[in-house]
């Protein structure tokens, strides 16, 4: 069940060349009467690096199944020096923006999605994400902080990353782009695709990002549908789930609630008073604010360009995206070179997720029940 080729109502009032232009345009003129009433307009200036890394990281959103969290999680911690907690939740966050305005434009503007997989992908992510929190996290911190080491939620998302990146290489080197709808949808394909977008979701509640990479790593190695189908899909999926997560913790945990004091320092959060810390890297607040205006253009610049981009250079740009980030965590990630534990895991991670990913595909006809 893909979408429709017929035009949608206001694609059809609006014409095709403006249709994606109606959301970001409104967005922004939203978000500039906020911060000129509210007097934050200086507050966003000044996390201008906020902006610049999600300059990239928007268009990343929209244009493959890795999220704007691939770029401003590994920036932000390595970098920035900003906890993963808050990068987690600015992620979560900013998606929220941007994939979402990039989901209403894949929407009008009718690119082929599998709605299945968005309505089973969003409600198992979501699941995920919940129980992450409440299993892998501490409500009572200020960001709600995972109990795992930072240094092994870093690691994680680049075997992850890397893992993706590895199935997109192979995919390109078998020549095989997948079919753009899936024919059969058996029992089994539910259970599968349920059980990758819960692990995503959890995934999530870590690192902001996530489920829109195993949801489109399940749908091109285990379903064998075609990139091209299946990078809008995570971005819909994704864009969904991070809604929730922005309403978990942005709002209902209060921490874009972030306050400072006259020195540019972060004196409470959702209200409650907490030790003062540096507000370039802990004004949640301000971070999000800055690239609102930058996400909800660049997202959507992401669809256009990827719905035009040929798969070899869709592989050949995520696969520099991986290397680049196991370089940056190898270089940046100083517990690398003294936790040898950390160094395992990462490895042993890595080896089990290729192998993996080897495996299924090759049995998925048996595993899945396909013809």
């Amino acid at each position: 069940m893909t979408a429709g080729v017929a035009a949608s109502p206001l694609r059809r009032a609006l014409g095709w060349r403006w249709t994606p232009y109606v959301i970001p345009t409104a967005v922004t003129a939203v978000w500039l009467t906020y911060v000129l009433a509210a007097g934050e307009f200086g507050r966003a200036l000044e996390r201008w690096p906020s902006a610049v890394t999600m300059a990239f990281g928007s268009f990343l959103a929209g244009a493959s199944p890795e999220g704007g969290g691939a770029v401003a999680f590994p920036v932000f911690t390595k970098v920035l020096h900003v906890p993963p907690a808050v990068a987690r939740t600015f992620a979560l966050s900013i998606q929220a923006v941007g994939m979402t305005a990039a989901s209403i434009v894949i929407l009008l503007t009718a690119r082929p999605v599998e709605f299945r997989a968005i309505w089973l992908g969003t409600l198992a992510g979501t699941v995920g994400l919940v129980l992450g929190l409440i299993a892998l996290g501490d409500s009572s911190t200020p960001f709600w902080e995972s109990r795992l080491p930072a240094a092994y939620v870093k690691v994680t998302f680049t075997v992850m990353l890397s893992a993706m990146a590895f199935l997109m290489f192979q995919t390109r080197q078998q020549r095989e782009y997948g079919s753009m709808q899936m024919e059969t949808w058996t029992p089994r394909v539910t259970v599968g695709l349920i059980v990758a977008a819960f692990i995503g979701g959890l995934l999530s509640s870590l690192i902001g990002t996530g489920l829109n990479a195993l949801l489109f790593l399940f749908m091109v190695a285990m379903l064998g549908m075609h990139p091209r189908i299946c990078v809008p899909t995570s971005v819909v999926t994704m864009a969904a789930v991070s809604v929730v997560g922005l309403v978990i913790l942005g709002i209902g945990h209060g921490q874009l609630d972030v306050a400072l004091d006259a020195s540019g320092d972060v004196v409470a959060v959702g209200g409650a008073a907490i030790e003062a810390e540096s507000a370039s890297s802990h004004d949640l607040h301000g971070l999000w604010l800055a690239a609102v205006p930058i996400v909800v253009w660049g997202a959507p610049l992401g669809t256009y360009v990827v719905h035009r981009l040929r798969e070899e250079w869709l592989v050949l740009f995520l696969g520099a995206l991986a290397t680049l980030e196991v370089l940056s965590t190898i270089v940046l990630v100083d517990a690398l070179r003294t936790d040898l534990r950390l160094v395992l895991y990462g490895v042993t991670s890595l080896a089990v997720a290729v192998i993996g990913i080897r495996v299924l595909a090759t049995r998925r006809h048996a595993i899945l029940g396909l013809e």
